[in-house]
């Protein structure tokens, strides 16, 4: 395949954005809208509503160990599209049942489809920009992978115009309905535009027998990567909720959502000169401070400046530090390891992920509330940022 020009190459990574849209913000973000109506209607606790989200991490544990070994069996291109339209039926169905045990089953199959879906998208994207070739090479790739994972904030932002409106049209009883049944719609969308780009972008290269990608050397960057997980997701799951116990409505809800996807769109745009220009650890470490920052700042004071202020620190950061994550680890390994070292990985942050929602969880069920919860992820994201450090510079494909 001939290499691609630049622009095409731009086309082609917002695409495949569309992946990362249905597999982090519709998958998974959008639960936290969802989240206030459904626990007043089903009479959920907050341990309870965290346990749906730890389904769904767990489900995405269970993607990151299969994508790779799914790409090799079904074609990268053919299981990256495939799991979209797995994510699209589960979130649909969610619609057509009250039981807990039915939206554990579907939660869980959201989240093991939504990992293969942002692995093997991610190494197309990876694939897409080792044929770069030129001068400022590692910039146009942190560009390329930074333009990939602000699909993220694109979908949050589809979201936040759904799901909110949605909820004021309908009846609490049936509004979060609705919302699923929204959702399951827009990842059909998600899926028709990714289709066209999967099919112009190369595929990875395959892995060389008894080559796999060298854990140890991926250590700072897959601890620190456990840490981001437990520690971003409890933002993610219950700052609504924090917002609708400070007496926000719905409209300052929905510009809270619109303003964190927003500012995550962004966001992989404006970090990719830092991420290309960092080494090792640095550029990850930088963001997860000020990610810890983001998420910090709504317990400082009851404020709508400081809300805003954490929706565009947090959105604007959470998914570029994806980003960096990924890009240095595209840096460190052989071409033909990359599709298992960021499943690897994505393994350590799945894993963080399904943590992190029971300790915020059982943490906001204490007397001092969701501020407890978010508190402690503040924490978690800050040894986070001290782990990355420790990640040292590479010779690039120092794995092969």
């Amino acid at each position: 395949m001939t290499e691609p020009r630049p622009s095409r190459a731009l086309w082609t990574a917002l695409g495949l954005a569309a992946g990362p849209a249905s597999a982090f913000a519709f998958a998974r973000f959008a639960y936290a809208v969802l989240l206030p109506p459904m626990q007043a209607d089903l009479d959920w606790s907050y341990a309870t509503a965290a346990l749906l989200n730890t389904t769904n991490a767990a489900g995405y544990l269970l993607g990151a160990v299969l994508a790779a070994r799914v790409g090799r069996a079904l074609g990268t291109r053919r299981a990256f599209l495939t799991s979209m339209l797995v994510t699209a039926a589960a979130l649909g169905a969610s619609a057509l049942s009250s039981l807990l045990p039915v939206l554990l089953v579907l939660r869980l199959a959201a989240g093991i489809s939504g990992a293969v879906t942002f692995i093997l998208g991610a190494a197309l994207t990876a694939a897409l920009a080792s044929r770069l070739d030129g001068p400022h090479t590692a910039h146009r790739s942190a560009l390329l992978m930074g333009i990939y994972v602000s699909g993220g904030g694109m979908g949050v932002v589809v979201t936040g115009l759904l799901l909110p409106a949605a909820l004021a049209w309908f009846s609490p009883e049936s509004g979060w309905r609705v919302g699923w049944a929204a959702l399951g719609v827009a990842g059909v969308a998600a899926w028709m535009i990714a289709t066209p780009a999967a099919r112009r972008a190369p595929t990875p290269p395959p892995r060389r027998a008894g080559s796999r990608a060298p854990v140890r050397t991926l250590l700072p960057l897959l601890a620190g990567y456990t840490l981001f997980g437990a520690g971003y997701i409890a933002y993610m799951t219950f700052i609504v909720a924090l917002l609708r116990g400070q007496g926000a409505g719905d409209l300052e809800v929905a510009v809270f959502w619109i303003v964190l996807g927003l500012a995550a769109m962004v966001g992989g745009f404006a970090w990719s000169p830092v991420v290309g220009a960092l080494t090792g650890g640095r550029a990850p470490a930088l963001l997860m401070l000020v990610v810890a920052l983001g998420a910090g700042l709504p317990l400082l004071a009851d404020h709508p400046v400081l809300s805003l202020g954490s929706a565009v620190l947090f959105g604007g950061t959470f998914l570029a530090l994806v980003g960096a994550v990924t890009h240095a680890a595209q840096r460190i390994l052989d071409p033909s390891q990359v599709t298992d070292g960021i499943g690897t990985l994505t393994t350590g942050f799945a894993i963080g992920q399904s943590i992190g929602p029971v300790l915020s969880g059982v943490a906001s069920d204490s007397a001092d509330g969701v501020q407890a919860g978010l508190a402690l992820s503040v924490v978690i994201l800050l040894a986070g940022a001290a782990v990355f450090l420790g990640q040292r510079p590479q010779a690039a494909h120092a794995g092969a």
